[in-house]
């Protein structure tokens, strides 16, 4: 009787064992270990960090897919994996676990790249719970501004324009007019530092600078070819034109970058931030034909370029039923066949009734901007809810108003 386990429960983790519980055999022992028994749609946590959507929203339990009569759920914190004992050391238990096969998907870290102050005096966004403690911190700068009169109570500032960035920036468009008018105190300023010059490269250049002509037009001032070099209470500084500047805020929220689990930063994965390059079929190496990665701890590369394909959802849930099904294959004495990726598109909110995308339709990419593309995104979380959850997950946390 083989034995599979799951590493991670996030898109891909979750995704690789609702595959895995409908492709392997019955007798197959299924295992899946996560930190936390809540999973979260990471690609709605803005909306929370912005106080326009409650965790329990875009949350669920584990086991609403990982099924107990199925799957065995390990609840507990992954210390490190013994490649050549095929096991996982676990923080809170004595005893290591063991496996036949193995589908790491440990997520992602948030990533400060060693800059002073970052980790000290700005608010990361990578869990449910950082997303309720920015959302709960800016609200509350915002209603001690009626006692301290403090102009940088009413600034937040954004370090980085990614994907996470500026739907975050969106978000907070809606969200800091109803806490100034809640709070009866002037607009919220809403700043965004950015080390680049061209925001949202995935788009072409109309779609970006739609997106972009947004966030202004709603009071966002970007602050862009602005690399950060410090970040101090209240202020972030930055090198720009062979200057030191800041630009002050009590609220200083932090979505530079990120990595891969720490986990990968073993040598034995020889990672790159937390990154390792799989094989063709998503296993590690040619030694350990039984581990596959997948997900934001995979680099996965594209063979038309060389080059990996981004830490997308879409890439995470693809990788990872096809990992789970080459897992299935040799479980059943089949063999791994290559992952090929096709993007189904691309979309980046601005808002509940906003957004940019790309969508292939009629093998072309066809754009979308404003109303479309931001129903589109709904349709999105609801397909992915569909096939995961069943009818009964887009009951309870689907996106309804798509056209609101």
């Amino acid at each position: 009787m083989a034995k599979v386990v799951v590493l991670g429960g996030g898109y891909a983790g979750l995704r690789a064992i609702k595959v895995l519980m409908d492709k392997v055999p019955g007798e197959t022992q299924l295992v899946l270990v996560s930190d936390t028994r809540t999973h979260t749609e990471k690609t709605n946590i803005h909306e929370v960090a912005a106080g326009t959507t409650k965790p329990g929203d875009i949350s669920f339990d584990i086991a609403e897919v990982a099924k107990p009569q199925r799957v065995k759920f390990i609840q507990d914190t992954v210390t490190g994996i013994d490649l050549e004992n095929k096991s996982v050391e676990l923080k809170e238990s004595v005893e290591p676990l063991t496996y036949d096969y193995v589908i790491i998907a440990l997520g992602f870290r948030s990533e400060t790249f060693g800059i002073p102050g970052a980790e000290e005096n700005a608010l990361p966004l990578t869990t449910l719970a950082q997303a309720s403690a920015v959302a709960d911190h800016i609200e509350n700068q915002i209603k001690h501004y009626q006692e301290s009169q403090d102009p940088n109570d009413l600034k937040v500032v954004v370090c980085g324009a990614g994907f996470t960035g500026i739907e975050l920036l969106g978000e907070l468009i809606h969200s800091t007019r109803e806490w100034a008018k809640k709070y009866n105190t002037p607009n919220v300023e809403l700043y965004c530092v950015e080390a680049s010059t061209n925001i949202l490269p995935m788009f072409d250049c109309g779609l970006a600078d739609f997106a972009v002509d947004y966030l202004k037009r709603n009071g966002v001032q970007f602050v862009l070819g602005a690399k950060i070099s410090g970040v101090e209470e209240g202020k972030v500084v930055y090198q720009k034109d062979e200057e030191e500047q800041t630009v002050e805020g009590n609220s200083i929220v932090w979505t530079v970058g990120v990595g891969g689990s720490h986990v990968m930063d073993d040598p034995a994965f020889s990672s790159k931030r937390g990154r390792s390059i799989t094989q063709p079929d998503l296993s590690l190496n040619p030694d350990h034909p039984e581990v596959f990665v997948v997900g934001d701890v995979a680099a996965i590369m594209n063979p038309e370029n060389n080059r990996p394909w981004p830490t997308t959802a879409q890439v995470a849930l693809k990788s990872a039923a096809h990992a789970a099904e080459n897992v299935a294959n040799l479980v059943k004495g089949g063999s791994a066949t290559p992952f090929i990726f096709h993007s189904l598109g691309t979309v980046a909110s601005l808002g509940r009734t906003q957004a940019i995308g790309t969508v292939a339709m009629g093998g072309k990419q066809v754009k979308l901007k404003g109303y479309p593309a931001s129903a589109l995104k709904k349709v999105i979380v609801d397909r992915s809810l569909f096939y995961d959850n069943g009818v009964g997950g887009i009951f309870k946390h689907g996106r309804f108003d798509v056209w609101h």
